[in-house]
């Protein structure tokens, strides 16, 4: 028997959830008020607006894709919108745990690809819901680049 479409939105919703909880999970080190002070970057607001916005927007596109299909008939835009959630969880604990904004800038790169291989995935199954995908894509590379001058600015920092 077929689960009712808004069924499977809980899951997806649950996941999503999940993924933002283990991007919040990591403690703001103490270099980070130095880095702040001295470079242009995004607020703690900004920061979780845009990820809330993220992680929800491309949760509702994949299930947008996946309510009138079975996940098997959908493996590689699940296996994207996977991807998308596991990359997006692993910025904090790059940045703040391993302290790390390289590493940081490198999953942000990833974390954009990885939408965009979602966003044309779901296209093909639902093109609204890899139209949704556009602005997330576009969010992950603007934070690529804040994430690239962070790091300049931290390098700068460590060095002096």
């Amino acid at each position: 028997m077929d689960t009712p479409k808004y069924e499977k939105l809980f899951p997806v919703l649950l996941f999503s959830i999940g993924a933002f909880g283990l991007n919040n999970l990591f403690q703001i080190p103490d270099w980070y008020d130095e880095v702040q002070a001295n470079a242009w970057t995004f607020t703690f607001q900004q920061v979780d607006i845009a990820e809330i916005v993220l992680y929800l927007t491309s949760s509702f596109a994949f299930w947008l894709v996946w309510k009138n299909r079975s996940l098997h008939e959908i493996f590689w835009p699940a296996f994207a919108y996977v991807g998308v959630m596991l990359f997006s969880s692993s910025w904090s604990l790059l940045f703040f745990g391993l302290q790390s904004p390289l590493a940081a800038f490198i999953d942000m790169i990833v974390v954009a690809l990885a939408i965009g291989i979602a966003g044309l995935q779901f296209y093909r199954h639902h093109k609204a819901a890899g139209w949704l995908m556009a602005p997330c894509f576009v969010g992950a590379v603007a934070f690529a680049f804040n994430n690239y001058h962070i790091y300049q600015v931290y390098t700068q920092i460590m060095s002096a």
